[in-house]
């Protein structure tokens, strides 16, 4: 570990990430001399907000979360992923290595100087020092999911700034797991509960959730790839399942299943029905009041913290660096709204608005479809699927009014505008329009539906996930979007893994691809479920656009431009839209034998004798 790098890197991190201040960040993080200066509440307070600033945010330029998942089968883009495509290179992990170590130098930073006597701590700053486990804990999760084997920084290494110091040997995948639940659990020990910061700061409630999280992520990829190159040394998958559920049990203890969740009963913002309390999840400012959102970070145009996310989803991009869409296969993924499973054959979907009719709310809330707004310059009008109206189909008013109401996908134009499947983001715009191009809804940043996700799918690992866990876990997520609850049975046109699954677990994986879409979880879900099998070789759909479906009828065909447009937009021998038919024509290039793990920069390697690169990135 190059010391110095870390110094300097510190430093840009704190430069580059301004954008993502919000009320915690005032006081920006410095380098104090003092060996006295973490002594008071006020100084420890000030250092831990700064602390705060390297975590997930809404950037003023940008889609953010809502475009990460292009890395996976959510999203198509035409700037694909570089990695689902085996495009990577030795030195594609600097930037991720050097962000992690430069994180955890400033929070190892903390625990080096921190010198309030344990004896004069009180409530809050017991729950500060809480919250500095919390974060070592994020960082070293960041490196265990993109690296595995990695040095565990648990404490401030500037001392070791000599060549034999660097000389730090990487702990193994399993180890580096159980180091971070140790620091969960001591954050667990020391954090105040949601209530005490409305989730605006790290809490107890959020750290076992995350608990969960790193534990369920441990035991799946040791059961899964125990037979690979990525295997742990001495995997026990079953005790990584069994804390899942024992962290579980313990926030249950707290917030019970059916007080956790944002339903129409318990929604602050007035939600009809169930689609509109999860949508109420994503567009909506404070999140105070919302139980569900465990810790969130605030916006506020008028201290100018914002993001121009909003906007950008509204005008119809899902992707701010290029043309994109989401994919057909997570729009197959939602089930009925009556709780059965689609047929994604089944001739009805070539119609794109039956496609939405009758189906999980969450997929509309998630995908625009016809009665959804875009919103321009000048003006928002719902998107309208519907056939184009020519002279003699009715009167000429009639024509004329018809043909204006219709809105479809904006597959023309130019820019990142332009979608590329006909399935626009939905997910995080708020209708209720203002004139401006920036905006300050909330982002929730651990929310308490992961928590009843992962305490189903180790229950199923463990087989332990009986009629009542089931009930406590996955019947609560579908009720509160609207679909009924049905015992699970075998799905035929599952999403294939590679491998057979029990009918349980093939419902708590499209419960988790449905509840969690768009924020960022996909590609960790693959990678340690070893699905390679949904990326190598395939490439992503969009909506049917044959010459006999509604999509392709709702242009005007008379109109010479926009017929050229048409004729411009891939699709493959079925019909459907095909965006990277012509780019990718063998599909994605993911390699199995190596790309479910970064490489270790070369520097890094030149540096640290000790370290071992990755599987087939020598």
């Amino acid at each position: 570990m190059k010391m110095n790098k870390y110094i300097i890197l510190v430093l840009l991190a704190l430069v580059s990430l301004v954008s993502c201040e919000d009320f915690l960040d005032r006081k920006p993080l410095t380098q104090p001399s003092s060996d006295t200066y973490l002594s008071s509440e006020d100084q420890i307070r000030s250092y831990v907000n700064g602390l705060y600033m390297a975590l997930p945010c809404l950037t003023q330029y940008g889609t953010g979360v809502r475009s990460q998942e292009k890395d996976s089968d959510n999203i198509v883009s035409e700037k694909y992923n570089a990695r689902i495509n085996g495009e990577l290179t030795s030195f594609s992990g600097e930037k991720d290595w050097a962000e992690a170590y430069s994180n955890l130098r400033s929070v190892n930073w903390f625990f080096e100087y921190y010198r309030l006597p344990e004896s004069d701590e009180n409530e809050v700053t017991a729950s500060l020092r809480g919250e500095v486990h919390f974060l070592r804990a994020w960082w070293h999760f960041d490196l265990l999911k993109k690296f595995a084997n990695v040095p565990v920084m648990d404490a401030f290494w500037d001392g070791n700034a000599t060549l034999e110091g660097l000389q730090i040997p990487a702990s193994g995948r399993k180890d580096v797991a159980l180091f971070i639940l140790s620091d969960l659990e001591k954050a667990i020990g020391l954090l105040q509960g949601r209530r005490a910061s409305s989730g605006l700061r790290i809490n107890r409630e959020a750290a076992l959730v995350m608990a969960m999280n790193v534990a369920l992520y441990e035991g799946s990829w040791e059961k899964y790839h125990k037979d690979d190159a990525f295997a742990a040394k001495h995997p026990d998958p079953q005790m990584f399942f069994s804390k899942v559920m024992e962290y579980g049990d313990s926030l249950f203890a707290l917030m019970p299943p059916e007080t956790g969740l944002n339903t129409v009963k318990t929604d602050p913002f007035g939600a009809v029905d169930g689609g509109e309390a999860f949508a109420h999840l994503f567009n909506r400012k404070d999140y105070s009041g919302v139980q569900e959102a465990l810790f969130w970070k605030k916006y506020d145009m008028s201290q100018g913290v914002q993001h121009s996310l909003t906007s950008l989803l509204a005008s119809g991009a899902v992707d701010s660096d290029a043309a994109a869409g989401l994919t057909k296969s997570l729009v197959d993924n939602y089930l009925n709204a009556d709780g059965s499973f689609i047929v994604p054959s089944d001739p009805r979907f070539k119609d794109f608005n039956k496609t939405f009719s009758g189906r999980d709310p969450r997929l509309y809330e998630t995908v625009m479809s016809t009665g959804h707004k875009f919103r321009s310059t000048t003006m928002t009008r719902p998107m309208r699927v519907a056939e184009y109206m020519y002279p003699g189909d009715a009167s000429d008013e009639e024509v004329t009014a018809h043909n204006a109401s219709i809105n479809p996908p904006r597959l023309g134009g130019d820019g990142n505008g332009r979608n590329i499947t006909g399935y626009h983001t939905a997910l995080g715009v708020d209708t209720t329009y203002v004139s401006t191009t920036f905006w300050d809804t909330g982002l929730i940043i651990v929310r308490y539906a992961e928590a009843l996700l992962a305490y189903a799918e180790a229950a199923e690992e463990l087989g332990k996930c009986t009629d009542k866990v089931l009930a406590k876990t996955i019947r609560p997520l579908r009720e509160r979007a609207g679909v009924a609850w049905r015992a699970p049975e075998a799905d035929p046109s599952f999403t294939d893994y590679g491998y057979p699954l029990t009918p349980n677990m093939q419902e708590i994986r499209r419960e988790r691809r449905s509840e969690l879409a768009l924020q960022g979880f996909r590609l960790d879900d693959i990678l340690r479920w070893r699905g390679h099998e949904v990326l190598a070789g395939k490439r992503g759909r969009g909506a049917y656009f044959g010459n006999d479906g509604v999509l392709y009828r709702s242009f005007n065909r008379n109109d010479a431009s926009v017929m050229e447009m048409v004729r411009n937009i891939p699709v493959d021998g079925d019909g459907w839209i095909d965006p990277l038919r012509d780019k990718l024509p063998a599909g994605y290039g993911f390699r199995p034998e190596r790309d479910y793990l970064l490489p270790i920069p070369p520097d890094e390697l030149s540096l640290d004798h000790e370290l071992k690169q990755n599987p087939d990135w020598e």
